[in-house]
């Protein structure tokens, strides 16, 4: 039987489930499962930026079924339907990371494809050094390594690329963001999408309007946490393994009050097999963030930029991201 808070969801090929998460939190995800032995089917789980849900993975998941992949597209905990804890530091990493390790063994396996955008490439790229056994292949999009933005916020400051990220000191503020986002029925997030897009014809309103709708179900407390989480982890424990991975956001702090910037860090290498794909018209993230990343890796790593596309790449440039990220899948796809 069909969980009733499923039954406004935007209807698809997918179907709809919840498993547990770090701590408790009930996480809800669309499933779309390929034709054929699903014992061998490699399990793909593809997690969404903000201020977006599962849905923003429309596009990806039929094709990612037909080529014979069992998909997962989750709403990370704060977003749509799944639990929207109310506290800052329930949205700290170590707990994004432990929910994308959950969500792996609800579904019986050991491993998975991680795919990321945005906050959710940030979450796939920390998760691929905390949980490396538990990454099969790695896909993000317009989402910087983790030591890329430590470098331009602090050890290499990189004033550009803070002044583009000004929303991330702004959404500091307790509640005001909330409220603004929120104004006549959730307008600004539909105008956050549009208006950042390079091809804005890939949000019509019945597409913003999904977006606005779920948006609405938590509201976006649960969602800018993620900022906050962020920065309080950097600024409290900027010399422990979690402040290095938010190091940079509190440079950039130091950087904006005065203060001397911090030490620069280190974080581990990458061995699964790695493609980033980059919209190289993105306003909020700038394309010297995804220079000389080699030694970031030990395993094969591959990098492909769609000029024509912004943020939203996998939205803008569906086509070609899908035969950019399933070629490259089937390259690295252990026989």
């Amino acid at each position: 039987m069909s969980d009733p808070s499923t039954e406004s969801e935007p209807v698809g090929i997918w179907t709809h489930g919840f498993a547990e998460g770090a701590g408790g939190v009930r996480l809800h995800y669309t499933e779309a499962r390929p034709e054929g032995d699903l014992d061998s089917a490699p399990l793909a789980i593809l997690l969404h930026g903000f201020p977006e849900f599962w849905w923003s993975w429309r596009l990806q998941i039929p094709a990612l079924a037909a080529a014979g992949y069992w998909v997962v597209a989750p709403d990370l905990r704060g977003y749509n339907l799944s639990d929207a804890p109310s506290d800052v530091q329930d949205y700290s990493m170590d707990l994004l990371t432990e929910d994308v390790q959950r969500l792996i063994a609800h579904f019986g396996r050991e491993q998975a494809v991680i795919v990321g955008h945005d906050w959710g490439g940030a979450v796939a790229w920390q998760f691929a050094m905390d949980y490396p056994a538990s990454v099969e292949r790695l896909v993000v999009m317009n989402a910087p390594h983790p030591e890329r933005m430590a470098e331009a916020f602090g050890s290499k400051i990189n004033f550009r690329q803070i002044g583009r990220s000004w929303y991330m000191f702004v959404f500091q503020i307790p509640k005001l963001p909330e409220r603004w986002l929120a104004t006549n029925d959730y307008e600004r997030v539909g105008w956050a999408l549009r208006d950042s897009a390079a091809h804005p014809e890939a949000f019509p309103p019945e597409v913003l309007q999904e977006y606005r709708r779920a948006a609405a179900r938590n509201g976006l407390t649960g969602p800018l946490h993620f900022y906050r989480a962020a920065v309080r982890a950097a600024a409290q424990e900027s010399r422990t393994r979690l402040g290095k991975r938010f190091v940079g956001l509190a440079q950039a702090l130091d950087s904006v009050l005065g203060s001397a910037p911090a030490e620069s860090t280190e974080f581990p290498v990458i061995s699964a097999p790695t493609l980033l794909l980059w919209g190289e018209r993105d306003t909020a993230l700038g394309k010297e963030l995804t220079e000389g990343m080699d030694n970031l890796f030990s395993g094969p790593f591959e990098i492909t930029y769609l000029p024509d596309c912004g943020h939203w790449v996998q939205q803008e440039g569906a086509e070609d991201v899908n035969r950019l990220m399933l070629e490259f899948l089937e390259r690295y796809r252990e026989n």
